[in-house]
């Protein structure tokens, strides 16, 4: 499907599916036993840093001359033919980069610029794909940004005992010494595992120590736009700011609420705002 890749980049490629099908619920036991027995074996570098997710979109372009798949072949060998056209979007366009009145980079405006580039989204498990897919064809290819995903991080936990723990997203302009946004995504998540990311970010934070952190909320359900909830004051006031994304199922319709900090340290919150 590649074709030549380097040996640690085709490693970077396999693992990341593997995580994909691991947490899509309509992956069969079967194949599901198959993937955690692999993960299982993976080997860990102990390095703190991982390099970014393999950038294949070139190689999509090849992929999509092919002829389309019948539905009883590979998941991902169809998944290619569906993003020709957000990724021709990215590139031509070539959009500028948005920013703040102290010409900070608007994280907020980014998100929501690359959700309204986001292919239809069939399952839960390929909201960070689609997310990483865009940010690399926009902030990467054409601004030079780095964009990370899945960077690898290792840590002594509340328990005692040692944890590898993943962040989903990190983004850092070009020269800088400082990460701009480290991004954790949630795809349909309860009050509870809110709450558990809400916590969970501030470890990734310590070690990483970007500008600003955001929690990226998926849902189809209507509540968490028109009655969003919101981390406590005290996570508030460290740093952390959160968006949620409701869609429809065909994501031809999407609407976002999001508490934040401005550049005067102020908080804004903005309720149910039409996306697409």
């Amino acid at each position: 499907m590649f074709g030549p890749t380097e040996r640690n980049e085709a490693h970077t490629v396999f693992y990341n599916t593997l995580y994909i099908f691991r947490d899509d619920p309509m992956t069969s036991q079967e194949i599901h036993k198959v993937v955690r027995n692999l993960l299982l074996k993976k080997k860990v570098d102990g390095k703190k840093g991982r390099k970014p997710l393999v950038d294949t979109s070139n190689l999509q372009e090849e992929v999509v001359k092919k002829p389309v798949p019948s539905k009883s072949d590979s998941l991902v060998l169809s998944a290619p033919i569906a993003k020709k056209r957000s990724i021709s979007k990215v590139l031509y366009v070539s959009a500028d980069i948005p920013l703040r009145d102290d010409s900070s980079i608007d994280i907020l405006e980014i998100l929501k610029t690359a959700v309204r580039d986001f292919d239809q989204v069939p399952r839960e498990s390929t909201y960070d794909a689609e997310m990483y897919r865009v940010l690399v064809n926009w902030l990467r290819k054409v601004h030079g940004y780095e964009i990370t995903g899945q960077w690898h991080l290792e840590q002594v936990c509340d328990d005692g005992d040692y944890h590898h723990l993943y962040c989903d997203l990190t983004i850092k302009k070009p020269e800088s010494p400082h990460l701009e946004a480290l991004l954790e995504l949630l795809a349909t998540a309860s009050i509870s595992k809110l709450d558990g990311h809400f916590e969970q970010v501030f470890k990734y934070e310590e070690q990483l120590q970007p500008r600003e952190i955001w929690i990226v909320h998926f849902s189809r359900e209507d509540y968490i736009v028109s009655n969003p909830y919101w981390p406590c004051g005290k996570l508030q006031e460290k740093g952390l700011n959160v968006v949620h994304f409701w869609h429809d199922r065909e994501f031809k319709n999407v609407r976002m609420s999001a508490r934040f900090r401005d550049v005067t340290g102020k908080f804004r919150e903005i309720i149910d705002e039409p996306i697409l």
